[in-house]
């Protein structure tokens, strides 16, 4: 894959907040993107949360930078994750320039799914669920609009 299309799908996952996964060393990686720029050091990185069980020596996942040069095998998922991890700083100094990152929002709270919707259930007919509501009282004289409005 090229840089730039590399690039182009990175800022998609992150505006999406969709997961990315890719091998990095010896391993897949499962990842929430957050930030993705040049990093102190003049090189492309990509800054993220590393879900659970994708990690030998820290198996609880947590807060990862990798280097674009060392990813392969790139995957956007068309997974979810629900926004910002605790610890995210919107301006961290390790990232001289950004190219794309995670806007934090007030009702960012973790997720971890996978989630199962369900449609909710209830009597088809005939119970109190499928009952019509009481037809409303009628209105009274006070309750009228003025003849001249």
């Amino acid at each position: 894959m090229q840089a730039t299309e590399l690039h182009r799908q990175i800022c998609a996952a992150i505006t999406r907040r969709s997961l990315v996964m890719f091998e990095y060393g010896d391993l897949i990686r499962v990842v929430e993107p957050h930030r993705f720029g040049v990093n102190s050091a003049g090189h492309p990185m990509l800054s993220g949360w590393l879900r659970a069980g994708y990690s030998r020596s820290d198996p609880a996942g947590g807060w990862r930078n990798y280097l674009l040069d060392e990813i392969s095998a790139f995957q956007l998922l068309d997974a979810p994750f629900a926004g910002t991890r605790p610890g995210y700083a919107a301006h961290d100094a390790r990232m001289r320039e950004v190219f794309c990152q995670l806007t934090p929002t007030a009702v960012d709270v973790a997720a971890e799914g996978p989630y199962i919707v369900r449609e909710p259930t209830g009597p088809v007919s005939g119970g109190p669920a499928s009952r019509e509501a009481d037809p409303p009282a009628p209105l009274t004289r006070d309750d009228r609009p003025p003849a001249d409005a």
